[in-house]
């Protein structure tokens, strides 16, 4: 019995309706891509998502640069429609005693955007910005900290972030 258990096989193929018409047919398809806005974070080399915290050791009087780049602060834009790019930071820094929010400052994002007080609200840093690439898909950010004469030397720190939002134009 097992030398004809093939022939059942090959009669159930025989039953199936086959539809030889359509064997070298082209068929249309049509993918719709959704709009996508997001960016990353990237602080010192690693994706933080959209927020990282600044930590910086410091002494009073002196100022602390982070240049934009891998070694710093970058933006990568992963969308595929125009965004407008912002920036925020949650309060002031924090540490052995506080420093003023005003006294962190970024600049450049691709567009030598000078330096700029970080306030508590999203402002503007980069409108209408497209990547068409990966070359254009990432920007630098400097960030600068200004420490007042006579603060407690220690550990500061206080979150960054960043939102994108479709441009309007």
């Amino acid at each position: 019995m097992s030398d004809y258990s093939w022939m059942g096989v090959l009669f159930i193929l025989l039953l199936l309706p086959i539809p030889f018409s359509t064997m070298g047919a082209v068929q249309e398809v049509r993918v719709t891509v959704p709009e996508s806005v997001e960016i990353m974070v990237l602080w010192k080399g690693e994706e933080v998502g959209n927020s990282f915290t600044l930590t910086a050791t410091v002494e009073p009087g002196k100022e602390y640069t982070w240049p934009g780049g891998p070694q710093g602060l970058q933006i990568k834009d992963l969308s595929n429609v125009p965004i407008d790019l912002y920036i925020k930071a949650e309060g002031d820094l924090q540490g052995p005693e506080t420093i003023p929010i005003q006294n962190l400052k970024y600049a450049n994002y691709g567009t030598n955007l000078p330096k700029t007080p970080l306030t508590t609200t999203y402002t503007p840093v980069r409108k209408n910005w497209t990547a068409r690439d990966e070359r254009n898909a990432v920007v630098p950010a400097d960030i600068y900290l200004t420490i007042p004469p006579f603060t407690a030397p220690g550990e500061y720190r206080v979150r960054i972030y960043h939102l994108a939002i479709k441009s309007a134009t």
